[in-house]
């Protein structure tokens, strides 16, 4: 507080020093003419006397006292700025208290008119100027208007003095009040730079918190996405393996296959939170970038709600879409990636009934419908559902996993891509979601390759990955898919495996290698094989930067944790088309 004050007093300083030189030829210009006019009326040398007395003072206070203040005001010291501002005024007051002193000597003539004018004009124009440092203004005012009453007095002007008296106390209570208002001015000031400084470092540190959470979610992200890539590719090894395996004991091979398929679910949930968490991140960190296309939704949804036809299946539900040949303008990865997260809590949250997906088209809007015969959400909580972490109150829901994110991205999704969603829920009876999208231009629709029919079988494929677990994990769910593996942990042994056994005719390998990146990878075993591969890249790194040199190089990349159904398409897509080519 003591901090606080000094600083006020300071600021009122300077307010001062600032005025007087705004005032300095105004205070100029008025010792000129009223050394004039009492030339005029008295022809005394005393005239010349005090004009050139005030004259030289206001230059010894521009010289002296007001380089001092710019001295004090550079280096922050104040300390003696107070005592030479005041002593200054008052020497300056004194001298205008000098001209009724000097110059006022019979009681009825023109010149007591004109000196107590302008006197009490002169404390009057100096009064906003002074008036931010009261001291200087009283020690100023108070000499001339005190011998101006005094003089008065003394000549016999009892009434006139008298109302000198009341002139000074209004002076003195307007410049009090003045002063009062500059003061809380300052103080105001002040007050709202600390709130600005308390504002900023308050920002700072929030951005300095958030870049360190994007830093440890770029870095954990990819060190979260290896194991849990492995855990999901090696249980769909060992879903293979005990759908093909022939036993004496029915009923163990049914638990088995119970315990592997409740081991896929706990991944998919796992997935699910964990993507929800990342797209969290790229959305509050600005890193998810739109490309906007035209769509057919028929083709997106089919794939989507294949997606999810396993899962709703084994809950004994319906999933059935119903689309035209509807059109959107929009981002495929992002409206698949909300739709995918509307699915999903429509399946986690029906126990029983149906989940129906439809499309259809509105005026210039295509409207994409996601309905369930779930738990339903109550009104009060509609608009909660949307925000992070908020779950909504069932004992029913509380069995669930999740973490209450998915609708929270939906949410944040649909605002990236300027489109509209809606909700209409009733309790236990369902929910219905409504995504409203703009309409696309069929024939701008890029053309789509025919489904995959190839088979895997005998495939050669090349899978590199410094990970053991992943290299071993992917490599065991390619050859239970019928493909010939061939496994490198970097590039000397993808290359030494190139040059011992037949040649690949696709390569799968992870981006971030120990000596190099996959990217590098392909490039070097295309080059030592003489001819173009198809390849496949595997990353948990979602940087933009990263997407925009796979898009360069016309490669494949799938975001970890990698669904076997997403691996094994891309690896029939590629196939295709190497022997198309």
């Amino acid at each position: 507080m003591q901090y606080a004050k000094s600083a006020v007093k300071e600021s009122q300083l300077d307010y001062v020093f600032d005025q007087l030189r705004v005032t300095t030829w105004p205070h100029t210009v008025a010792v000129l003419v009223t050394s004039g006019v009492l030339w005029f009326t008295t022809h005394s040398i005393l005239v010349l006397v005090w004009l050139v007395v005030v004259l030289l003072s206001h230059v010894a206070r521009v010289v002296v006292v007001d380089s001092h203040w710019q001295q004090a005001r550079q280096h922050g010291d104040y300390r003696r700025v107070p005592r030479l501002l005041v002593l200054g005024m008052l020497y300056a007051g004194s001298l205008w208290g000098l001209v009724p002193v000097w110059f006022m000597n019979q009681p009825q003539t023109e010149s007591v008119i004109f000196i107590s004018i302008a006197l009490a004009g002169m404390c009057a124009s100096t009064l906003p100027a002074l008036a931010g440092y009261l001291p200087a203004y009283l020690a100023f005012t108070l000499p001339i208007l005190g011998l101006l009453i005094v003089k008065l007095f003394l000549l016999g002007l009892t009434a006139t003095a008298l109302l000198g008296v009341a002139c000074i106390t209004a002076f003195i209570m307007i410049s009090s009040k003045i002063n009062q208002i500059i003061t809380m001015s300052i103080t105001i000031d002040f007050q709202n730079r600390e709130l600005l400084e308390q504002v900023t470092v308050a920002k700072e540190k929030a951005e300095s918190a958030n870049r360190a959470k994007s830093r440890f979610l770029a870095v954990a992200s990819h060190d979260l996405r290896q194991p849990l890539q492995a855990l999901g590719l090696i249980l769909e090894s060992m879903k293979l393996r005990a759908s093909s395996t022939s036993s004496s004991n029915t009923g163990l091979l049914a638990d088995q296959k119970a315990l592997v398929q409740q081991g896929l679910n706990c991944h998919d949930s796992l997935s699910e939170m964990f993507n929800s968490l990342m797209d969290l991140s790229r959305l509050e960190s600005n890193d998810l970038k739109v490309s906007l296309a035209n769509i057919d939704l028929r083709e997106l949804l089919v794939l989507l709600v294949r997606e999810f036809e396993p899962a709703a299946h084994s809950k004994g539900l319906a999933l059935t879409l119903h689309a035209d040949d509807s059109v959107a303008y929009t981002d495929p990865m992002v409206l698949g990636r909300i739709i995918r997260n509307l699915l999903s809590n429509a399946v986690k949250f029906t126990d029983e009934g149906s989940i129906e997906v439809s499309v259809s088209t509105r005026n210039e809007r295509v409207l994409i419908d996601v309905q369930d015969t779930g738990m339903g959400i109550p009104l009060q909580e509609q608009a909660l559902v949307f925000e992070e972490y908020h779950q909504v109150a069932s004992q029913n829901r509380l069995r669930q996993q999740g973490v209450g994110l998915g609708l929270s991205v939906v949410k944040r999704l649909t605002e990236l891509l300027d489109l509209e969603l809606r909700l209409e829920s009733v309790p236990n009876q369902g929910s219905n979601f409504t995504i409203v999208a703009p309409k696309g231009d069929r024939e701008q629709v890029a053309v789509k390759e025919e489904a995959m029919t190839f088979s895997l079988q005998g495939c050669r494929v090349l899978v590199v990955d410094d990970e053991q677990a992943l290299l071993e994990a992917t490599s065991n769910l390619l050859r239970e898919w019928g493909c010939t593996v061939t496994a490198a942990s970097g590039m000397e042994s993808a290359l030494a495996c190139v040059d011992t056994v037949k040649p690949p005719q696709i390569i799968v390998s992870d981006y971030h290698l120990v000596n190099c990146t996959g990217l590098a990878l392909i490039k070097a075993v295309q080059e030592r094989i003489g001819k173009q591969i198809p390849a496949l890249l595997m990353s948990g790194d979602t940087s933009p930067v990263l997407l925009q040199k796979i898009r360069q190089n016309a490669l494949f990349l799938l975001q970890k944790p990698v669904k076997p159904v997403h691996l094994r398409k891309v690896l029939r897509q590629l196939l295709q088309h190497q022997n198309a080519t």
